[in-house]
This record gives C-alpha cells, structure tokens and sequence, in this order.
C-alpha cells in the first residue's frame, strides 16, 4: 500500500538540513526502530539529525545500530524540522509545544488514532501493524538506499509490534514489508535473541510475580495482574523489563481482554489487550489513554487498587457482563 502523503512528507523533509526525531515515553522496538531508520536515511540525504526520548532506549533495543545516539535531554536548539514517530501527539512524547518553538515543521508519521487536527504534516494509518511500515515508505520516497542497518531496524519495529507476525494487525502488506527487509539484510535472528530470547533473572523474576498475582473473572472473559512497586524494587527489575508480560496475560485460556496493571513513578500505568470485539482503544481513551482496537494503554494517577476497580468496572460495561 503506498500513500499519498508519503511523497508530501518525503518533500518536506528534505528542505532541511537539519532535524530532531523523537518517539514515546517508554518506547519499545517500534519506537525506537523506526526513529534510527529514518535518522539513518536522512543522513544518507546529507540532513543532520539528532535523536531524543526521554526515557532512553531500553536495553533489550541497545543492539540497534547507532541506538547509542538517542539523547535523553532535549537539544538546547531545537532544528527547524522535528519529526515524532509512533505517538499520536506530541505530549505522549513527554515534550511540550513550548519546548518546540523554534521548529519551522512538526511532521508525525504514526499509526494511532489522532485525537485531533495535527499541528502539521502528517503521514498516519492506523491500519498499519507498525509506524516502521509507514517510515519504510517514507524512506522509499526519500530514494534512500534500504541498507541492512536501516533494515534491521524496521524489522524490529514490524517484528514487535506485530507479535512476531501472529497478532490480527498483521496484513499482506507487513509480509511484503518484512520480505523487502529480509532481502535488504535484516537481521532476524540477532533480534529474535536480543529481544525475546536473553531475558535478565530480573525480568523473569518479575514475570514470575506477575504470574503469581494472576486473576480471571468470574465468567473466564477477564484476565488481569498487577505489579506493585515493590515488585521492581525487590526483584532488582527495571520499567522495561514489563514489555511483554501482557502477552502472558491475554494467553490465559477464554480471555476475551486482559490488562496489566504496573505501579511505577507515583502513577499506574495499565496496558489493555482485546481478542474480541472489544475495542480497547475506545475503552482507553474514557481514561485519557489511547492506542489501538487490539492493544492500548493508559497512565492514572490515583492507587493501584482504584484503577484496578475502575478499569474492570469499565471492561464488564464494554463486555455487556
């Protein structure tokens, strides 16, 4: 599938010879694959580009090549070009419209649904499995050379954010992508390891806990868990290394949604994956949250115990229990 607005973006993003690329707050491989993909093929173009996230790259993303670039701080000069990828505003990026003042274009390649006008160029499908489906085109339109760098890491981002190819968001187009990967030198087995196969104690001890405080509903369709901050504390576990326990959640059989709900940073975060057809993105966003049909999220700030309560109460009202 090729989009329009992949050509306007491509054009815009040449008009300058410099940029910031930035990504979500507690970015993952789709996050932070698809932001050193497009850095790397903007460099190609002779554009200086400097990375942020405000979180880091976690460390099961560190093997990305040139993954050691991302800045944690905003740059004190913000470019005339800022590029934000997988994130449906700004602010789910932890930066302000004041911090990017400076910027002459704010351009957004994602594949969330928006909340509202963006405030720029915008280059989105939200049927897309991943935002790395949508920088692939970019680049394509940039003419840039699809090196194995580049393409590991779209790999990453298309592997992650589509279950390894298994989750419903997956599309023809995604294999066709992920062929176009393969034949550019993607390295599949090193990502495989280095995300889903070298584990730290620490994650799997917290999994272990996760697992331990399990529960179903009554009526086997709700699956949820949670994590105090103790958890984190005592098994010595970092905020990343929760990435993919909601998986282990939804496998519970008869699970129709599962959540997981995470105490960290004085706030819950919870994590919303549906089977059916419960829209969780809808559900999400009655919270402030947001994401996709099959897979959203949310931030509350309030006690664990409340948002467990309220966001139940919300998944039986969306289940007609």
């Amino acid at each position: 599938m090729m989009h329009p607005e992949a050509i306007t973006v491509a054009d815009e993003l040449l008009r300058y010879s410099s940029c910031l690329i930035f990504t979500h707050v507690y970015p993952e491989g789709d996050a932070i694959g698809s932001m050193l993909a497009l850095a790397l093929a903007l460099e190609q173009k002779g554009i200086t580009v400097q990375c942020y996230d405000k979180d880091g790259v976690p460390a099961n993303n560190a093997f990305l090549p040139t993954a050691e670039r991302v800045l944690t701080s905003l740059p004190a000069v913000i470019p005339p070009l800022v590029i934000f990828v997988d994130a449906h505003k700004i602010e789910r990026c932890g930066v302000s419209r004041e911090q990017l003042a400076g910027a002459q274009s704010i351009v957004r390649i994602d594949h969330h649904i928006s909340e509202g006008a963006d405030i720029g160029l915008a280059l989105v499908d939200t049927e897309a499995a991943a935002a790395g489906e949508l920088v692939f085109e970019v680049i394509a339109r940039l003419c840039a050379e699809l090196t194995p760098e580049i393409a590991t890491c779209l790999m990453t981002a298309l592997m992650v954010d589509s279950g390894r190819f298994t989750y419903s968001n997956t599309t023809p187009n995604t294999h066709h992508i992920a062929a176009a990967l393969l034949a550019a030198g993607a390295d599949t087995q090193l990502i495989s390891k280095e995300i889903w196969g070298c584990m730290p104690i620490a994650a799997l001890t917290l999994l272990g806990r996760a697992m331990a405080a399990l529960q179903v509903s009554s009526n086997g369709r709700v699956a949820w868990s949670h994590l105090h901050r103790a958890d984190y504390e005592e098994t010595g576990a970092r905020e990343e290394d929760t990435e993919g326990i909601i998986d282990h959640v939804r496998c519970t059989m008869g699970t129709v949604v599962a959540a997981l709900f995470t105490e960290r940073n004085n706030v819950v975060r919870v994590s919303l994956r549906s089977q059916g057809d419960v829209d969780v993105a809808v559900l999400a966003r009655t919270f402030g949250g947001g994401g996709h049909v099959k897979a959203a999220g949310i931030t509350m700030d309030m006690p664990l115990d409340d948002a467990v309560a309220q966001v139940l109460a919300a998944i039986d009202e969306a289940l007609g229990s």
